[in-house]
């Protein structure tokens, strides 16, 4: 294989024929039936480890998505099926090698959706307050 690199005994192709190839395997999970044992595509053609992540952009085009909002979309309805795809900032989509790359995404999830909850704290609070005594403008200053 052309531009392959090997690493602990697996040959990691290059990313343009890992595209070839996870296309190819995206088409042919297309054309088998549900009732097949295969009912998450996009994770089961995912790299094995997070130094060997596929990019959002990569994956758009692999799986035929119309756009990273798209792509995401069909990660979540995978994941809300059971499907562990795991995912970073800037790192790509892979699925985990190990329990500690496990924990790692969980933690980074875990974290983001904390800051998440905080972010509506005061919007959560402005809704508690009685109808008609604040305006949305208002910073409590007067005018």
């Amino acid at each position: 294989m052309a531009g392959a690199m090997f690493w602990h005994n697996m040959i990691i192709p290059h990313p343009a024929e890992r595209n070839k190839i996870m296309s190819e395997k995206i088409s042919k999970q297309n054309n088998n039936s549900l009732s097949e044992k295969s009912c998450f595509p996009i994770m089961d053609i995912l790299p094995v480890g997070k130094e060997n992540a596929i990019s959002t952009a990569d994956l758009v085009k692999i799986t035929g998505c119309t756009s990273p909002r798209d792509l995401q979309e069909r990660i979540a309805l995978e994941r809300n099926a059971g499907a562990v795809i795991c995912s970073g900032a800037g790192s790509g989509y892979w699925r985990a090698k190990n329990r500690k790359e496990l924990l790692e995404f969980v933690h980074c999830m875990d974290a983001r959706a904390k800051n998440t909850l905080a972010a509506t704290r005061s919007a959560k609070r402005a809704l508690q307050i009685a109808e008609g005594q604040f305006e949305m403008g208002d910073c409590g200053y007067g005018e």
